[in-house]
């Protein structure tokens, strides 16, 4: 499952986190963990670089819309710190991140036994110079005007009351919809274009950040 909590952990924002599982079969709980997110935190394991659910993830993460992205490359002690491994984990990061249209990455060696650039700069990397993970959360711009992110809505639901009538229900994640807009279905990537906006009210010329 997904476990979510509110955490007035900083004196400058109180932060919603969505705890979500890693793991293959769990990979829909958390797309719906992230789908309301700001910023999407990616752990990796510095012994074992970016592995498939590294890549996994990062892809839904894009898919969601989600702008900003800080990857936690964890365990930096059992690797000694080493610098060489950090950012040969980064380049691979930011090269596929740049694939998938990832443009706001913010990477951080860090180690969850001690702390290590979490809240405070860690003194075992002295080569590294940016925000640890508490920094980078409590002053990141979050744009809290979701009409004006890119549009994105998750389908949960199928409504074909008669043969010829089939609407698509689901929650607007970001963005405004109107009628006639051209819209893009994933993964399959087809186009097409929006028909009419239904709903218990009856038609709308157009629709945001809302259930439909």
């Amino acid at each position: 499952g997904v476990q979510t909590c509110a955490l007035p952990i900083s004196e400058r924002r109180t932060f919603i986190v969505a705890d979500t599982p890693g793991h293959e079969q769990y990979t829909r709980n958390m797309v719906t963990g992230a789908s309301t997110a700001d910023l999407a935190v990616i752990l990796v394991d510095a012994r074992k670089g970016m592995v498939v659910q590294t890549r996994r993830h990062s892809y839904l993460v894009g898919l969601l819309g989600i702008r900003h992205v800080v990857v936690a490359v964890n365990k930096m002690d059992l690797v000694d710190w080493s610098r060489e491994v950090f950012e040969r984990i980064e380049a691979e990061y930011r090269a596929f991140a740049a694939q998938v249209g990832l443009e706001q990455v913010t990477v951080i060696p860090v180690s969850a036994l001690h702390g290590d650039n979490v809240v405070h700069p860690s003194p075992r990397a002295p080569w590294y110079t940016g925000p640890t993970v508490m920094e980078h959360l409590e002053t990141v711009p979050v744009d809290d005007d979701s009409t004006g992110r890119a549009f994105r809505m998750w389908v949960q639901w199928v409504n074909r009351p008669t043969l010829d009538f089939r609407g698509f229900a689901g929650r607007i994640t970001g963005g405004v919809l109107r009628v006639g807009d051209r819209i893009r279905v994933q993964p399959s990537g087809v186009e097409t274009s929006v028909a009419r906006i239904v709903t218990a009210d009856g038609d709308r010329s157009e629709e945001h950040t809302s259930e439909l």
